[in-house]
């Protein structure tokens, strides 16, 4: 046990030994901008930081092996925190501040800047990217932030999360995650599965202690404590001799191998010398994602297939799963079709109901005549009834049971949307369906709980009354003094537009970039209630990035000057175009609003570092850039989680009609309260109408009691009839259209335990699974909104 500890001792000296004996190698004012000026270069040249060429014109930003013939990418700045590909004649500039890529517009597109001044940067020859202080101290690190990757003397961090990538050529966050958990177990998840038992598919021992987890030049990767003592060893050493290239990698087929370059050999390449599993469809879970079935091919890679009666989510991806080609109905006669798929099995989940003893055909009956049987599979003689969603789909040679698919009916299909059943089934489905959603709020809770990584550090608020404000410092945010935004708006020129924070003014910065200036009313910093807001909009939003919520470029804090300094939106808000005169909104483009914006408040729920509510989510505060790409807006009135909080209790906030039940019960508020608000406004960007409108018939006055008759009575398209016009993008694809209605009616049921959470909101809305129909909403919406 003495030998990695002392290893462990060795990296951290040599990390700093590194970093001193470098000079830095990257001045202020230094840049790049592809393709003359493309890479920093490590001093002993095996490394590059800058723009790594996809094509002649499409770059990623990231770290690469520079010398050897294979550029391998080592890390990256993932699609999750930027539009990628980058641009040719995109520009990466160091100042100061950090370090920021524009785009060639002079957009700023992303940006590392720590706390502290920068006075140097330097490709490092470990592979590591530093940003240094006066001291030449790290305070920006690549290696804090790893992607897919690890190199020796890398660490993963206690509760730190490594993602794959979505394939060789797509730079998004992928199908799966390594993650080092809070109970110091190293585990190996789908990303759509994290922290349910049965979704591991490799881990370590668990300690219940602090631990990180080391890689070492020798191929050693172990777990140590606080106290430098290793208390599990990952792989044995002696992997390769010393000296070699090493690299670990999370493949996005989900296997975390680690690979070798012998730099000795002219026609050497990557060889693998470990791998955590070794089948990516036999031991990876979620590779083929829900219903889907995983097969290798030729080359022992895996394939995706869809079972009989399923689709691709998408046909360009075959990985993501496997949706109903058509509604399925009842699906509980005796004339529906069984398709048959030898060596198939589907090993993920909880079978509902296993029978003993039974011939194959009569597992095939007894599935044909079960109206909730999606598949059944037989073996030997026992017969196992499964239910969507499909998890874990496996075809293979080694396979002995044989898998029956239910199809469609052969007369009279019932429609999903059909009236209501008998009272004794209608009972029976309403207890499932309240079975469903709880089991949804305990997934969404662990979920959240998982998520969290870092505790914000934030100020406590002071009474304004009589009390000095304290100044304000946000990582990543410039402190502007107010001529600057004075001079940047014109005096104030322009607004845009007013409520009663203040008004709202659009301006350009000397850069360029365009802005709008949210100033607040001077009476209301003299109040506790405006200095609130205006604090916790910086602190939520300000050290948050994702690309469907509004960048804050900076603030002002200067007497009585309130101000933030947001990027401008040239689309403005969707209230204005979703209600406006200007006419509806196509279906393509209302379809990617709501998608951006359920991806952003997943983001605020689940995967930034401190799980934000936002509190007011309406179409006032959802802005549209000039490719109407959503972006969520005004954190005002949003509220901060700590890591160990799921609830909180707080005053009533938010727009009526779109604030949930438990703010007027005053019940204890969860992420479920801006989900509730999502659905109403999901339906009325369905409609391109508001929630409530009394100029419209008696039965239609309340969009959710309309849209659920519509649903009920299998009339959807009574919803957008007036919005079918000719046109490519308003043409509306049914199947889209019931998703979406279905999820906006799960999402404002009454009772938060029947709200899924924006992880299953998202998973929903784009086809990977099967949406029951929910309980007629309550009463709740209408009311509240006279």
């Amino acid at each position: 046990m003495a030998a990695p500890t002392i290893l462990t001792l060795i990296a951290v000296i040599m990390m700093f030994i590194c970093v001193s004996a470098q000079k830095p190698n990257i001045t202020l004012g230094s840049n790049l901008s592809p393709p003359q000026n493309s890479k920093w270069v490590s001093p002993n040249g095996q490394f590059a930081f800058g723009f790594y060429e996809l094509t002649p014109t499409q770059y990623v930003l990231g770290v690469w092996f520079d010398k050897i013939p294979n550029k391998t990418l080592v890390w990256t700045v993932m699609k999750d925190q930027m539009d990628i590909p980058v641009e040719k004649m995109s520009t990466l500039q160091l100042t100061n501040n950090g370090l920021s890529l524009y785009d060639a517009r002079k957009s700023l597109k992303w940006s590392a800047a720590p706390q502290g001044k920068i006075a140097a940067a330097a490709m490092l020859d470990n592979g590591n990217f530093v940003l240094l202080n006066a001291s030449f101290e790290p305070i920006w690190q690549s290696f804090d932030h790893p992607t897919d990757t690890l190199l020796p003397g890398q660490v993963l961090k206690w509760k730190s999360t490594m993602y794959s990538k979505a394939s060789s050529t797509n730079f998004s966050s992928g199908r799966f995650e390594l993650a080092l958990q809070e109970d110091a177990y190293l585990v190996l998840y789908p990303v759509d599965r994290v922290g349910e038992s049965q979704g591991a598919y490799w881990a370590t021992a668990g300690f219940n202690q602090e631990v990180n987890l080391n890689f070492d030049s020798s191929g050693l990767l172990y777990l140590v404590n606080t106290t430098n003592i290793t208390v599990y060893n990952v792989t044995a050493g002696g992997l390769g001799k010393r000296g070699l290239l090493r690299r670990m990698t999370l493949e996005s087929d989900g296997i975390l191998a680690q690979y070798v370059w012998n730099t000795s050999n002219a026609s050497s390449s990557w060889s693998s010398v470990w791998q955590a599993v070794n089948d990516s469809c036999k031991q990876v879970k979620g590779q083929c994602g829900r219903n889907g079935i995983c097969h290798l091919n030729s080359e022992n890679k895996p394939d995706c297939s869809c079972p009989p009666q399923f689709s691709y989510i998408d046909s360009q991806d075959h990985f993501k799963g496997c949706v109903r080609s058509s509604s399925p109905g009842q699906r509980c006669s005796a004339s529906s079709t069984m398709s048959t798929l030898d060596n198939t099995d589907w090993g993920g989940g909880k079978d509902y109901s296993v029978l003993q003893d039974l011939t194959e055909n009569q597992c095939l009956e007894a599935c044909r005549n079960d109206c909730f049987c999606v598949v059944v599979t037989h073996s030997g003689s026992v017969c196992r009834k499964k239910r969507m969603p499909l998890l874990d789909g496996r075809q293979g040679d080694d396979i002995t049971s044989v898998a029956f698919v239910k199809g469609s009916e052969d007369v009279n299909t019932p429609s999903p949307f059909s009236p209501p059943l008998s009272e004794q089934r209608r009972v029976r489905e309403k207890k499932s369906l309240v079975a469903i959603g709880i089991s949804l709020l305990a997934c969404s809770s662990a979920l959240i709980v998982a998520a969290f990584l870092v505790c914000l550090c934030g100020s406590k608020l002071h009474k304004i009354r009589n009390v000095k404000v304290q100044p304000i410092v946000v990582e990543g945010l410039k402190a502007f003094c107010y001529k600057e935004i004075e001079t940047a708006t014109g005096g104030f020129r322009e607004e845009l537009g007013r409520g009663a924070f203040g008004k709202v003014y659009k301006g350009s910065l000397q850069d360029g970039r365009a802005i709008a200036v949210k100033a607040l009313a001077d009476k209301s910093v003299q109040e506790q209630h405006g200095e609130r807001e205006f604090r916790t909009e910086m602190t939520a939003i300000g050290s948050s990035y994702h690309k469907n919520l509004v960048q804050l470029y900076g603030f002002c804090d200067e007497g009585t000057h309130r101000l933030l300094v947001y990027e401008y939106m040239s689309h403005g808000s969707l209230d204005t175009v979703l209600f406006g005169d200007s006419g509806f909104l196509d279906w393509r483009v209302r379809g990617q609003i709501a998608m951006g914006t359920a991806r952003g408040l997943l983001y605020l729920h689940e995967e930034c570092r401190t799980q934000i509510l936002h509190c007011d989510i309406k179409p006032q505060n959802i802005l549209l850039d000039q490719n109407y790409n959503p972006k969520i807006s005004d954190f005002g009135l949003a509220k901060l989680l700590r890591a160990e909080q799921t609830r909180t209790i707080t005053g009533t906030r938010g727009t009526k009609g779109y604030i949930a039940p438990e703010w007027i019960n005053k019940l204890p508020i969860s992420a479920k309260v801006d989900v509730y608000s999502f659905g109403v406004m999901l339906l009325e960007i369905i409609c391109c109408r508001k929630t409530m409108d009394f100029n419209a018939p008696e039965k239609e006055i309340f969009l959710s009691e309309w849209v659920y008759e519509c649903l009920k009575r299998g009339e959807l398209a009574k919803l957008v009839e007036q919005q079918q016009v000719e046109g490519e993008g308003t043409r509306i694809e049914s199947r889209q259209l019931e998703r979406m209605v279905l999820v906006g009616l799960w999402c404002i049921q009454e009772d938060p335990a029947l709200r899924p959470s924006m992880k299953k909101v998202v998973q929903m809305m784009d086809g990977t699974v099967e949406i029951a129909v929910p309980p007629p909403p309550g009463s709740f919406v209408g009311s509240l909104c006279l």
